[in-house]
């Protein structure tokens, strides 16, 4: 295949400058067209709406594990019809082939230095407590202390231990600027290495699973877009399914200390059982508490403290705006009083009920909007786009346990990705560079 002015192309490379696509798509086009899980309407359609269904008439049969269950026919109705109206928005525009790719845009490796540093300066500040007490380390991977005798110890500044975020944006950012694997080790492998590290020690020490879900999927998304094989893989081509064996898996290992070891293993035959049932409970408990919120707290009260929680967050201005208040507190009251406080997610579609009754539906409806066009972007090689779109696919993923999208930890990535490809790009087009 050929360009417009009859220089050889690869077509299936994105990432490189504007290139002509014939009007009717390829059989090559259409066979690879990029996994069905990038795309965030079939994402939602063959796996987020079938685990909603399948969570949902599990809490309206004869569900034991939740002792206050507050979930009806009428909440699911609700639910369901917020996520067609993101599936429907996210899908509006869509055609078979891929955009004309746009010229890429150039990005200094120096950029990736700041980024580590200033993530790093983030986890430091978060670890500080745990580094000053070794010994409560070692007790805890002896059994001796569990998890919330160390967040006990956690360190929390104002806009410095949110800088863990950052990392977020590293990851994505790191394989837009080196599109092409090289052999050999470089600093920027070992700041992806130790970041993930970190993130793992994190989930861990802090029982902040989100905190490395948050990096692997942008690191396996962005991979695969710029390394990608010709050829699909059957096993990638599962997606999210392909992962539930290893997300399993880690479960089982971070909650080992956590809970099996001091108590659940008194009740459970095995912990793999143990694991299932657990893991299923985030979930089905997430959407009973979004559904006791709308029953005990009310529908469309009008605070917007889930959709605004970066906002409520920003240093100095957010504590200026909130003028003292706590808008989390009536939350924590009714998981106190009406719920397990074990269990608190509050899941990312009946909170919106919760503040805008059902004006939520423009919130799905923007929601889709924005999967839409990172899409978009994501297809036209669009740098800043690209990035942003593995970064919100978390959000997506978890759409149905927690309220990511509009959180104050999404919202640091995501201005740092757009602070890089405003402020930090020296030219409109480059060939591909490899790591060295």
């Amino acid at each position: 295949m050929r360009n417009n002015i009859g220089e050889p192309v690869d077509r299936f490379n994105w990432a490189r400058p504007p290139q002509a696509h014939v009007g009717v798509p390829t059989r090559e086009q259409l066979a690879f067209n990029g996994y069905w899980w990038e795309d965030p309407a079939r994402l939602m359609l063959f796996f987020i709406m079938p685990l909603y269904t399948l969570i949902s008439i599990d809490l309206l049969g004869d569900q034991k594990a939740i002792a206050q269950l507050y979930f009806n026919s009428f909440y699911a109705f609700a639910g369901a019809l917020f996520l067609v109206v993101v599936t429907a928005v996210s899908y509006l525009g869509r055609t078979v082939a891929p955009p004309v790719t746009q010229a890429p845009v150039e990005i200094s490796r120096w950029v990736l230095d700041v980024l580590f540093v200033l993530s790093l300066i983030g986890y430091l500040t978060m670890m500080s407590g745990v580094i000053t007490h070794p010994t409560l380390m070692l007790s805890f991977f002896n059994g001796d202390a569990n998890t919330y005798d160390l967040m006990a110890v956690k360190g929390r500044i104002a806009g410095i231990s949110t800088l863990t975020q950052v990392a977020v944006a590293y990851v994505p950012l790191y394989f837009y600027v080196f599109q092409q694997p090289a052999l050999g080790i470089s600093r920027y492998k070992i700041y992806l290495l130790v970041l993930l590290g970190l993130a793992l020690l994190r989930s861990f020490v802090f029982a902040e699973r989100l905190a490395l879900i948050e990096l692997v999927i942008p690191l396996t998304v962005m991979y695969l877009k710029f390394r990608r094989s010709h050829r699909p893989s059957r096993i990638i081509a599962l997606g999210p399914y392909a992962a539930i064996v290893p997300l399993v898996a880690f479960f089982i290992a971070n909650e080992y200390n956590r809970s099996w070891e001091s108590y659940y293993v008194k009740i459970y035959s095995n912990i793999f059982t143990f694991a299932l049932d657990r893991l299923a409970l985030y979930y089905s408990t997430a959407l009973n508490n979004g559904a006791g919120v709308l029953k005990i707290l009310g529908w469309g009260v009008g605070d917007p403290v889930f959709t605004l929680d970066w906002w409520f967050r920003f240093p100095v201005l957010g504590d200026f705006f909130q003028a003292g208040r706590d808008f989390t507190a009536d939350y924590v009251a009714f998981l106190s009083n009406n719920a397990d406080p074990e269990f608190n997610n509050p899941s990312g579609i009946f909170v919106h009920f919760y503040e805008w009754g059902w004006f939520a539906l423009f919130v799905a409806a923007f929601i889709g909007w924005v999967f839409n066009r990172s899409y978009s972007g994501w297809r036209a090689g669009n740098g800043f786009w690209c990035c942003a779109h593995s970064v919100f696919l978390v959000s997506l993923c978890e759409i149905l346990r927690i309220p990511i999208l509009f959180s104050g930890r999404n919202f640091v990535s995501i201005a740092v990705l757009f602070i890089v490809f405003r402020f930090c790009r020296t030219k409109s087009a480059r060939s591909s560079r490899a790591v060295v």
